[in-house]
């Protein structure tokens, strides 16, 4: 059969598009958009109005400076089964604490990593929290709802946080006097950055930050921005 179709073709009707597919007739059609009583044709031109909605549940993990250690798990971030949501994980920034003095440093790695586990031990977050020390999850608008139950953060984990995939590496200084190390905290050292694709984190699985084999001294922050979806 060929394509296009021919309406009442006895009598010479109008013919519509159409594709023919393992013969069977499937009309082809134009997007067109407007309001009722109007139809414009999408094009290059007239292109279909998109409203670009952002997420309502953006949440900020706040990591107090910790001293840092040879393979220290600084924190894990878990999305639980049950919880109902993936997170996509917005930016990840390391801070180094420029008001704690050291001296004879090395550089200081830290990795990102997906883990297949919940950690365990260490602290345990708090949410909407007030003090400075402690890894708090907060609510960048204080009006939605609380973060589910399933989802959960701790610090310093001492077991769980089960390595997964590697995501990202990164060096810092925490030499005090030092410039570099001086920018990098005011800047931090970027994982992932506010406006980037972000990074998906299904239930079942999570992230966490995790120092190298190398020791070294100083203390590092951390800010995780993520939201719901």
């Amino acid at each position: 059969m060929a394509d296009n179709t021919t309406l009442n073709a006895g009598s010479g009707g109008d013919v519509i598009a159409s594709d023919d597919i393992g013969g069977v007739k499937w009309q082809r059609v134009k997007v067109a958009h407007g309001a009722d009583g109007s139809a414009t044709d999408a094009s290059a031109a007239a292109p279909l109005p998109v409203n670009l909605v952002e997420p309502t549940s953006v949440f900020r993990m706040l990591v107090p400076s910790s001293a840092v250690g040879a393979n220290k798990v600084f924190f894990d971030l878990f999305n639980a089964t049950g919880s109902g949501s993936t997170l996509r994980i917005r930016s990840v920034f390391a801070f180094v604490d420029s008001d704690t003095a050291v001296t004879g440093t090395v550089g200081v790695e830290l990795n990102l990593t997906r883990t297949t586990a919940v950690g365990t031990g260490g602290t345990a977050h708090t949410t909407e929290g007030t003090a400075f020390t402690a890894l708090t999850v907060q609510k960048l608008d204080p009006a939605m709802a609380n973060l589910n139950v399933n989802i959960t953060a701790r610090l310093a984990p001492t077991g769980g946080a089960t390595a997964g995939a590697w995501l990202g590496q990164r060096w810092v200084f925490t030499e005090e006097t030092s410039a570099p190390a001086g920018i990098q905290g005011a800047l931090g050292a970027e994982f992932i950055r506010n406006g980037g694709t972000g990074l998906l984190v299904p239930q079942a699985t999570g992230i966490r930050i995790v120092q190298g084999a190398v020791a070294s001294v100083g203390n590092i922050a951390f800010e995780v921005n993520f939201s719901l979806q």
